[in-house]
């Protein structure tokens, strides 16, 4: 189980990191389909890793003309949140927000998510006289001008990786180059309520940097097909400890 090292994962809502997202679309008379599916070399989120291997990921939205959108994104895992003898799990996120296009170079998004893990259940502390549900939920908003990123998430509940209460912090710029390529950069940090700590989360220090990244992605001509490889330095989690380093390939097809 992963526990506090578990950092629930939207990327399609991070920053200009190059790893996955939403993409292409399908018009429709009263709003938009968008969908991707891919694959990362190592799925790494807010500094702690997800899938040691290969990770497939795919998702769908369905974005309303008025702004309202609902979406769903999933990914394989390499552990189980309730279980320590599975090496194997799968990470289901259902999001429901609205974006608005203010001008041609500010939008904004907001949203919140559910996380929701396959086989769920709750994890207890060595008398079992506390629990903690793996399901988590989070509000998240973002505003984009031109090619900066800002985003704000807040967790709403307890889980069995972090606390109601538990900020995280992002900030990305994205650098057009030459034959689009592209130059994406980030930092994400987090500030942590201890408030709620119990048996089963412990916060040793409420503010760290959890990961810097810098990468290149770029298009395959007009097949639909996305390639980037991110460099990932890692921060530290709620207990002050280290994050590893990471080198991470990733393929995606929007349709």
């Amino acid at each position: 189980m992963q526990s506090v090292m578990k950092y629930p994962c939207l990327a399609l809502v991070l920053s200009f990191s190059s790893i996955s997202a939403f993409a292409a679309e399908d018009n429709v008379e009263h709003g938009v389909i968008s969908g991707s599916i891919g694959a990362v070399t190592k799925y790494v989120y807010r500094g702690g890793v997800e899938n040691d291997d290969i990770a497939f990921q795919g998702g769908v939205q369905y974005a309303h003309k008025s702004g309202a959108f609902i979406g769903y994104w999933g990914s394989t895992l390499d552990y189980d949140s309730t279980d320590e003898t599975k090496e194997h799990g799968f990470e289901h996120d259902f999001i429901l927000g609205y974006a608005n296009q203010i001008n041609e170079a500010l939008s904004y998004t907001t949203q919140v998510t559910a996380f929701v893990y396959h086989n769920g259940g709750s994890s207890y502390n060595e008398d079992r006289t506390e629990s903690r549900r793996s399901t988590g939920t989070e509000w998240f908003s973002t505003v984009d001008y031109k090619n900066l990123n800002l985003g704000l998430g807040v967790a709403l509940s307890d889980a069995n990786y972090g606390n109601a209460g538990d900020i995280y912090l992002s900030a990305g710029y994205r650098y057009p180059l030459i034959h689009d390529i592209a130059l994406n950069t980030s930092v994400g940090a987090s500030i942590y309520n201890d408030n709620r700590d119990d048996d089963l989360i412990q916060t040793t220090k409420t503010f760290v940097v959890n990961e810097t990244r810098l990468g290149l992605s770029t298009p395959l001509a007009d097949s639909g097909v996305d390639i980037a490889l991110d460099y990932i330095w890692g921060g530290k989690n709620r207990l002050n400890e280290k994050f590893d380093d990471h080198l991470v390939f990733a393929v995606n097809y929007s349709f």
